[in-house]
């Protein structure tokens, strides 16, 4: 046969390829072969109908938490929480300190089919445990899968400077939690193709808008400069009101992402699909959400050309998904809520040409609302 497998009769949403309208896929090996209309299908091996479906290429959630192998971390399983959700290539947030990482590669990273891709969290210099920025420079140009340094709200101000130039003297990028300091003093050390999270964040620490309520200039400066504003929903990272307003300003965020670990994936995070769908409940289009949530976040991670994207030629991550339509109810980590008529539903996840039949996460008992972080206000309702 021709093709491994053919996706027929699916609404085909690739940004990267500016395609949106009933198309067929065509999968050769690990790659794109086709994508086209009325595709023969006497010339695959499976063929797989995504009438009324959406199909897209694989997601990409660039704030996740994957080390595992040691147990004491807030990490979840990595198939089960993201391949099995839709997401096909993951950056995990800085789990592992630098004296950690050799441990994660070997542990967790060779390990997962999901395509695992890194940051180490900077230790303070001044802590137990200091690594130089020699030390980060020499793992960041040994390990393909790791791309640079994550600075963490919990740690001293004083590692900031000294992320910034590990990541530099290793060619990487640097991660910033957006309440690790106050927003414009941040800004100042990110650099083009940087990431600062949790950008839309309730704000109890430091605010992205001024006192005047107007987003702070140096947020505007940064977007326009290539630093990626990133959701990073996580316990304590994102607001409904918070994005609502800097949308009413123009202001849209450029990825989308989970931070999802033990303390958010019972709720209100759960996954990469229900992100994507409070997205959808704030009034951004489907197609919006699509490209935040595989082009743009594929470009982040130097990896356009290859993932992200359903060309012919590039890794073949496809998701094939339901747009449910009903009546749906949202929780941010105020535990405010938000309702929409639509749930974005992934069904069949496909990596480098693989259907993936794995195991999925099934939530429990929702335990946010009582591990509150600071400045929630616990109400009775």
């Amino acid at each position: 046969m021709q093709w491994n497998i053919l996706i027929t009769g699916g609404r085909v949403i690739d940004p990267y390829s500016g395609i949106d309208g009933i198309r067929d896929v065509a999968i050769t090996g690990t790659k794109i072969a086709e994508v086209g209309e009325n595709l023969p299908q006497d010339k695959a091996d499976l063929v797989i109908d995504a009438t009324g479906k959406i199909v897209t290429p694989g997601l990409i959630d660039l704030h996740v938490h994957n080390y595992t192998a040691r147990g004491a971390k807030p990490s979840v399983d990595s198939d089960s929480t993201n391949m099995a959700y839709g997401v096909t290539t993951a950056l995990d947030a800085g789990t592992a300190t630098p004296d950690e990482y050799p441990h994660y590669w070997e542990s967790d990273i060779q390990n997962t089919k999901v395509r695992l891709y890194s940051l180490v969290r900077m230790p303070d210099p001044y802590g137990p445990t200091p690594s130089s920025v020699g030390e980060v420079k020499d793992l960041i140009t040994s390990y393909d899968t790791l791309l640079g340094v994550k600075f963490h709200h919990s740690q001293h101000f004083a590692s900031l400077p000294v992320a910034r130039e590990a990541a530099d003297f290793g060619g990487g990028i640097l991660m910033c939690e957006a309440y690790g300091a106050p927003i414009p003093q941040l800004l100042d050390w990110m650099n083009p193709g940087d990431i600062l999270t949790h950008t839309f964040h309730a704000a109890f620490r430091f605010p992205i808008f001024d006192h005047r309520g107007n987003l702070w200039s140096k947020i505007w400066d940064a977007k326009e400069r290539g630093v990626y504003l990133d959701i990073g929903h996580g316990a304590r990272g994102f607001a409904f009101r918070t994005l609502e307003q800097a949308i009413s300003q123009g202001f849209k965020p450029d990825t989308i992402s989970t931070d999802v670990h033990v303390g958010n994936i019972d709720g209100p995070v759960f996954d990469m699909p229900t992100t994507m769908s409070k997205m959808l409940a704030l009034g951004l289009n489907l197609n919006e959400v699509i490209e935040m949530s595989t082009r743009i976040p594929a470009r982040a991670l130097f990896q356009e050309k290859e993932l992200g994207s359903l060309a012919v030629g590039t890794v073949a991550d496809v998701v094939i998904s339901e747009v449910q339509q009903g009546s749906f109810v949202y929780l941010d980590v105020l535990h405010e809520e938000r309702s929409a008529k639509e749930k974005f539903s992934p069904e069949t996840v496909i990596y480098s040409g693989n259907i993936y039949d794995g195991d999925k996460f099934q939530p429990g008992t929702m335990t946010h609302k009582h591990d509150a972080p600071p400045g929630f206000i616990l109400t009775e309702t």
